[in-house]
């Protein structure tokens, strides 16, 4: 009976017209997103790392002649390019950090309400549901020096009122401030399911024998947890080193460069001052350094999943 079966099902298919094979469905099933990546993403990066080989100044006529490695030599000698980095290192590291601690803090609290959890979680999406471009001019308001509500309340109080985007002290400071408000809720809820998806036997064990909060936290909350937030540090990592949004909507890099990021740096040389060489040799060295950094942060990572469905 089974043999028939199995003899009768591929003759219905050529009969009925389902004569492609699986290999050829799968291949169809991912050409649109294929093509959709090499159109956006694969052509222009292949452009441009044609255009950072050539002089390429659009004040003069456009893509230029072949000049090999020089335009890599003069952005590596370039103070603005690595003054640039240096304001995207500090403001990741200030970001991220403040992220995953306030974001892990806020999930434990969640996790630990008894009432209302669907109404916070809702709540904690809407700084993520604008772009940063919208959210930044709501907060470009707010930081108003004479309209802002943020310097009004600080005025109430009798305490001092700083230009917090023209002050050159705290003005990436302001912009740290934003991107913690904005995505501070997606680390937490990250954290907040990793939290409600690990299983409750070890945890009721541990409470059985008497085990502190913080022995709890330290042997059994936090490694089970390291995956995540493993996960979300590295997503947060890579976004905020792509931080552009915030610096156009709220400073343009100023006052003077202060809040210049990399990426903004290679818009105003670009887009501004036409240097499309400099320009596309300047997103080259970002995509490789971003590549690299992926590679040796996730690495440990897919080992440790792939460790764990051998086992399984």
């Amino acid at each position: 009976m089974s043999q028939s079966l199995s003899v009768s099902l591929p003759q219905q298919r050529r009969a009925s017209g389902a004569v492609i094979s699986d290999r050829w469905f799968s291949i169809l099933l991912i050409a649109p997103a294929m093509a959709v990546i090499l159109v956006f993403a694969l052509l222009p990066l292949v452009y441009a790392l044609n255009v950072s080989f050539r002089f390429a100044d659009l004040t003069r006529g456009g893509i230029g002649d072949f000049v090999g490695l020089d335009n890599y030599r003069r952005v590596l000698a370039d103070r603005a390019f690595w003054a640039s980095v240096g304001v995207t290192v500090k403001f990741t590291l200030a970001a991220v950090i403040l992220e995953m601690v306030l974001g892990i803090a806020i999930a434990f609290l969640i996790h630990s309400a008894t009432k209302g959890k669907g109404i916070i979680r809702s709540l904690m999406v809407l700084p993520l549901a604008t772009s940063a471009a919208v959210t930044g001019l709501f907060w470009r308001y707010l930081y108003d020096t004479q309209f802002g509500l943020i310097n009004y309340f600080l005025g109430l109080l009798h305490l001092p009122q700083p230009n917090w985007l023209g002050d050159y002290t705290i003005a990436l400071w302001s912009v740290v401030l934003f991107d913690v408000w904005q995505w501070t809720p997606f680390v937490a809820l990250i954290a907040l399911a990793g939290l409600q998806a690990l299983p409750k036997e070890p945890f009721e064990a541990a409470e059985l024998d008497g085990a502190s909060t913080f022995r709890v936290l330290r042997t059994l909350t936090f490694p089970m947890l390291k995956p995540v937030l493993f996960l979300v540090l590295v997503l947060r990592t890579i976004d905020s080193v792509r931080l552009y949004d915030a610096v156009a909507v709220l400073t343009r890099g100023g006052p003077g460069t202060v809040t210049e990021s990399m990426t903004f740096y290679l818009y105003r040389t670009g887009l501004k001052l036409f240097r499309m060489d400099y320009a596309s040799t300047m997103a080259i060295f970002f995509l490789y350094a971003m590549l690299v950094a992926s590679l040796f942060a996730l690495t440990p990572l897919l080992k440790q999943f792939s460790n764990r469905a051998s086992e399984g």
